[in-house]
């Protein structure tokens, strides 16, 4: 069996495509996996270990891409920590060493954006739409 040759895009909730990454050495998966976006992508690697790095990345004009002809520009605008302990608003970057961090969120953007705080009121907006 080829490595990855198994993998396969299931619907996984009513508006949710997937893939499964089992992790199980008598299915072999690709060390590598990458989703492509407008402006970057998301990149599953995993470890000797078994353990997984998840990456999100964005193109910048000059470096490069992943993508033969993909050249559009992103930004990471925004980013957030779900802690079980506390609200998303008292989150801060020391939480990543929370035994009670559960989700990481990375917002990324084509969009040229000149002050941060015009894109505020569209995330609060947002928040509980699952966007």
């Amino acid at each position: 069996m080829r490595t990855g040759e198994d993998l396969r895009i299931t619907q996984m909730g009513q508006s949710v495509m997937g893939v499964v990454l089992e992790g199980n050495p008598q299915r072999p998966e690709p060390i590598h996996f990458r989703v492509v976006i407008p402006g970057g992508d998301v990149d599953i690697v995993r470890t000797s270990d078994d353990d997984y790095w998840v990456h999100v990345r964005v193109n910048h004009p000059g470096h490069g891409s992943f993508c033969r002809g993909e050249d559009v520009p992103g930004k990471i605008l925004d980013a957030r920590l779900d802690l079980t302990s506390k609200h998303t608003v008292d989150v801060n970057v020391g939480d990543f060493n929370s035994p009670d961090l559960y989700h990481l969120a990375v917002r990324v953007t084509t969009k040229e954006v000149h002050h941060a705080d015009e894109m505020v009121s569209e995330v609060q907006g947002a928040e509980g739409t699952g966007k």
